[in-house]
Parts: structure tokens; sequence; C-alpha cells
């Protein structure tokens, strides 16, 4: 498989598997401060159990650093199950 370089900026599309009983909607939109969203976190939809609930949100990122720093916010998002 080739190798593939990633061009910046780019707009990077998440979604965001949050455990429901860990939830903490500041926290979530928090994480994303300092970053220029293209569209805005917003909660998508409840599993079909209740159990988790995603959220959805499209960054843009400018370059490399930008984006690495974003993985570690995303990263730190307390219940975070997942992210897409």
């Amino acid at each position: 498989m080739d190798s593939v370089e990633l061009k910046f900026p780019v707009v990077a599309h998440h979604r965001l598997i949050i455990v429901a009983a860990e939830r903490d909607d500041a926290a979530i939109k928090a994480c994303f401060e300092g970053f220029d969203l293209v569209e805005p976190v917003a909660e998508q939809r409840a599993s079909a159990g209740g159990k988790y609930i995603s959220y959805g949100v499209s960054v843009r990122l400018p370059d490399r650093a930008t984006m690495e720093r974003l993985d570690k916010a995303i990263a730190a998002v307390p219940g975070l199950k997942m992210c897409l």
C-alpha cells in the first residue's frame, strides 16, 4: 500500500462516542475551544440501549501540529469510548 500524505489545510469530520453515564457536555465543547470549527459540536444520537451518545463536529486543521493537538484534546474527553 502506498503512503498517502495529507495536504493541509484539511477539514476533519469527527464523531465522538461517549459513555452516557460519564457525559460532560461542557468538557466536550471545551476540548474544541481554540480550533477552527466548520460545524459546531452537536449531539447526534443515543445508542439503541442508551449506553452511548454520539457527537459530531468538523474542524479545519491548518497543519499537522494542530491535528496532533486536537487528537490529544479529544483523547482527554471524559467518558470517551472512541472517536471516528
